[in-house]
């Protein structure tokens, strides 16, 4: 009787072991769907942006303006041959809504 309960306790944490390693996959999964859409979002918003600028609908001056407002990393601002900045932030503030660029924070 005995062994017959530890073989069915091996069992169900066997079971629990498969199901918990199912989960983590799926969440993977999921995750890693989120940052496809996420960056194929950037990519719209960002072509979108330069083909207005190639139209004239938004100027080259009010680009870099934003870029320099926005870009905190310095491998990003260098990108775009940005000075650092002058407040000399590398993140953006806690709480701001303005995160883009590289997400190696």
């Amino acid at each position: 009787m005995a062994e017959t309960k530890l073989s069915q306790r091996e069992k169900l944490l066997e079971q629990q072991r498969q199901l918990v390693a199912r989960i983590a996959a799926l969440d993977a999964r999921e995750k890693s769907q989120e940052r496809k859409v996420d960056t194929r979002r950037k990519i719209l918003i960002g072509g979108a942006i330069n083909a207005s600028v190639k139209r004239g609908r938004f100027t080259e001056e009010q680009l870099m303006s934003m870029l320099n407002r926005e870009l905190f990393a310095a491998r990003d601002r260098a990108l775009f041959d940005l000075p650092p900045r002058p407040d000399g932030l590398t993140k953006p503030p806690r709480g701001d809504a303005a995160d883009v660029g590289s997400d190696d924070q």
